[in-house]
């Protein structure tokens, strides 16, 4: 069967049978060892200079500065990524591919020479903002993505029974990393004026402060406020205090959009607070590439003489459509049960029972890792742990002790 891989440099994502991999653009040297994904995004505040975020948007065999590792330059760490994500994808065979249009012909051949080197074919190579434009319903539009460090806008229009996407326009400077860097300090400003305790002043409640963006994000998403707890001290967080980051995104990208020309915003910018426009505009995830892609597979795969960026992808038609968005969309698999907890620097392996230091007992039990027993006031993602909650790798545990833990999957 041939998987699916995504190559947007803000979330990787790989789907494989029932399968679905989920991958930051992260990669951290501990020392020993490249992490990618998520464990090096979660240390990213904690140990900035050994973590790269920049290897997928700068791929070219130029010298790292600074040096991470033994890596010698930014295709090092696209091969090491690619292949630690075959390796949990159960190794397929072949791999469609779909690319940003930010990924210029340089990049993209070099892209094809790295994979001659690992254990599987590129089956076709496609242009993600065409097959977002397919699932639309537009006769025209702009795809807006938000990149790790850049947003890219990308024209699309129809013709037939076929999406064809454009050159794409790029803002250096206004990515995901710029607008977490803005929400934290909003929030940061908020915990300063409610307990007097400034996060962003220690490297390791920075960590928890931008490890907590997404959880509080998606919950202002459907209520005015939330509480988020760092080091034992907690603080309310409104809807309102954050409208200032996605006005000010709204206002610089606003000039860039033409009235006339329908937007589509690709997650997460639809959770963005305060972020409107003018123009008439929809909302998409990137799980619609695998609905998509599923629908005119065959149309799109390329002999490997012939492998080259196509930009056009055939329309769907199907009436599994949300109401709101217009879009198809897929149900993502669980993430996987971790194996071990990552508090500070050492990982430790979780067992049928593990106690940990706060007094926390983990089990492994049928479900997955559960909470047998929970210390005083321990959260789960920044809410209250349940008992015999399921916990799942990426979870991040927290207490009013100062205990924090990530729940990670150490691959043998």
């Amino acid at each position: 069967m041939t998987a699916l891989l995504d190559l947007h440099d803000s979330t990787l994502r790989l789907w494989h049978g029932d399968t679905c991999l989920e991958s930051p653009g992260y990669a951290w040297f501990d020392g020993n060892h490249f992490r990618f994904g998520l464990p090096a995004m979660r240390t990213q505040r904690r140990t900035p200079r050994a973590v790269n975020t920049r290897y997928w948007s700068q791929l070219s065999t130029q010298p790292l500065s600074p040096p991470l590792g033994q890596a010698r330059h930014g295709a090092d760490l696209v091969h090491a990524h690619l292949q630690e994500l075959h390796q949990l994808a159960s190794q397929p065979k072949s791999v469609l591919l779909t690319a940003p249009g930010s990924m210029d012909r340089e990049a993209l051949s070099l892209l094809l020479g790295i994979v001659e080197h690992l254990p599987f074919d590129i089956a076709g190579l496609v242009h993600r903002s065409a097959v977002i434009g397919a699932a639309s319903g537009l006769s025209s539009g702009l795809h807006v993505e938000l990149q790790l460090h850049q947003t890219l806008i990308t024209p699309f229009s129809a013709e037939g029974d076929s999406v064809t996407a454009t050159a794409s326009q790029v803002i250096p400077g206004e990515g995901m990393l710029a607008l977490q860097d803005r929400l934290a300090t909003a929030i940061a400003a908020s915990f300063v004026a409610q307990t007097r305790f400034d996060p962003l002043r220690s490297a390791d409640a920075e960590q928890s402060l931008y490890d907590a963006l997404p959880l509080a994000l998606t919950t202002l998403q459907n209520q005015t406020e939330t509480q988020i707890a760092i080091s034992g001290y907690s603080a309310r967080i409104t809807r309102d205090d954050l409208r200032g980051v996605g006005a000010a995104y709204g206002r610089m990208l606003e000039p860039l959009l033409p009235s006339d020309t329908p937007v589509v915003l690709e997650s997460p910018l639809n959770l963005l607070p305060g972020l409107t426009l003018a123009v008439s505009h929809q909302n998409a995830t990137a799980e619609v590439i695998a609905s998509v892609i599923a629908n005119c597979q065959s149309e799109l795969l390329q002999a490997p003489e012939q492998l080259a960026l196509n930009r056009r992808v055939p329309i769907v038609h199907s009436e599994a459509k949300t109401a709101e968005t217009g879009f198809l969309s897929t149900e993502a698999a669980p993430a996987p049960a971790p194996t071990h907890i990552l508090v500070g620097s050492k990982a430790q392996r979780i067992g049928d029972t593990t106690a940990l230091a706060n007094g926390t007992v983990l089990q492994r039990a049928q479900a997955g890792v559960t909470v047998a027993n929970a210390s005083a006031n321990l959260r789960v993602n920044s809410k209250l742990a349940e008992a015999n909650q399921v916990l799942e790798a990426g979870d991040n545990l927290d207490d009013d002790t100062g205990f924090t833990g990530l729940l990670i999957v150490v691959e043998d």
